[in-house]
């Protein structure tokens, strides 16, 4: 029977609310020494060991790694100690700036979907003025739509340059005379990825400034071979000179959905007078 200086793993299991293979791997690790009955092989822990316990487990909820803990319950003094926290404090706010990055970019892409939806107006082409426009070329040439993640993938560990699909919009420059006239879907030019909270230094390319033709569709990605027509006529019938490949904008697409209804596409055509 334990004694209020000596316990079981199953009692330290309940006191402290974790698995006994938990604290079975602080003894695998070297952080926690119990004693063994000789007799029985049972583990007893001392009340040292009990209050050793309560220190991992607080310093892993800091974040301190199992061999930081071992060091630093093996070899205390205050400079280690000092040194330890400095260490740990510069490498939480390294995490917290890359979480406040993080949810800036989250904000920003659900804000976007939220504003492409307000946009949505029947379908009605628009007439919009840019400014430059920078975006991430992953691919500058044609790949099939189910290559898309390999070659962003490629980008990103031939680069080292994070680009988040959920925080971001895929593009398509379109290449109308290459298409097959009898597929339901223009073949691509390239493929990029475009946030209006990319920094310079991020982009390799950049859309040119200018007037563009806009249509705005939900529905399955078909429909921009229904709808691009439209834009053409449009233009001729302005007076506008098309000078530059249309571009679809897939703002909601299967990296948001899987009901191709609920996508929300923007086709854009560079225009001039």
């Amino acid at each position: 029977m334990s004694t209020k200086d000596n316990f079981k793993i199953g009692e330290l299991s309940k006191i402290f609310n974790i698995c006994v293979d938990s604290i079975r791997y602080y003894e695998k690790v070297g952080i926690l020494n119990p004693t063994r009955n000789e007799e029985n092989n049972y583990r007893y822990y001392s009340i040292e060991d009990f209050r050793r316990l309560a220190l991992i487990r607080e310093m892993l909820g800091l974040g301190f790694s199992t061999d930081k803990i071992k060091e630093f319950v093996t070899d205390r003094s205050i400079e280690k100690t000092k040194t330890s926290l400095v260490t740990e404090l510069n490498a939480i706010d390294e995490q917290i700036k890359a979480l406040e990055y993080s949810r800036k970019n989250l904000q920003h892409r659900l804000d976007s979907i939220y504003t492409m939806e307000e946009r949505y107006s029947n379908e009605e082409i628009k007439e919009i003025e840019y400014g430059k426009r920078g975006g991430i070329m992953v691919k500058d040439g044609h790949i099939p739509d189910n290559m898309v993640d390999y070659y962003l993938i490629q980008y990103m560990n031939n680069n080292n340059h994070y680009i988040g699909t959920v925080c971001s919009c895929d593009c398509y420059t379109l290449d109308l005379p290459a298409s097959n006239p009898e597929s339901p879907y223009y073949r691509t030019k390239n493929v990029f990825f475009y946030s209006e909270k990319f920094t310079k230094k991020e982009c390799n390319f950049f859309l040119p400034e200018g007037l563009y033709l806009s249509i705005l569709y939900k529905g399955p990605l078909a429909k921009t071979k229904q709808l691009l027509p439209t834009m053409f006529d449009y233009a001729k019938e302005h007076n506008y000179e098309v000078v530059g490949d249309p571009i679809e904008f897939c703002y909601i697409d299967e990296y948001e959905t899987n009901d191709e209804n609920e996508y929300i596409i923007e086709i854009e055509l560079p225009v001039s007078k």
